[in-house]
């Protein structure tokens, strides 16, 4: 028997172990339902905000994000301040790679890029296409 500290995460939010979700043979949740919880219902959903979404990790972060939750029209507001490289674009090739121009453009669609400086309000708002 393997002794933890801890009980798994799984575990505890009442979803089983990793053996018995795979014996289950289905997952323990639905996706759909999960983004309603998270970002509200289809036609008067919320976004998810990426804080430094132009740095290496941010950017990475909101493409993976943005193409995970595209298919469920949760827009993603990439917030940056104003001077800051822009990290997002030097992605979009890996983007097309690995997704195809059709699909990484409409990942795009549901960026929304927003520089503020903490002091003035937002300085720039856009829609990446």
């Amino acid at each position: 028997m393997t002794t933890s500290m801890r009980e798994p995460t799984l575990k505890t939010l009442g979803l089983g172990t990793v053996l018995e979700i795979f014996e289950r043979g289905k997952l323990p949740v639905n996706t759909n339902d999960l983004v309603d919880q998270a970002f509200g219902k289809e036609n008067s959903r919320g976004s998810l905000v990426v804080s430094g979404a132009n740095g290496i990790v941010g950017a990475g972060k909101s493409m993976q994000l943005g193409s995970r939750l595209q298919p469920f029209n949760v827009p993603l507001i990439a917030l940056d301040l104003p001077n800051a490289p822009d990290g997002i674009g030097r992605h979009y090739k890996g983007l097309v790679k690995s997704f195809g121009g059709e699909r990484a453009a409409k990942i795009m669609e549901g960026v929304i890029r927003m520089n503020y400086d903490g002091k003035v309000g937002v300085i720039s708002i856009g829609r990446q296409s």
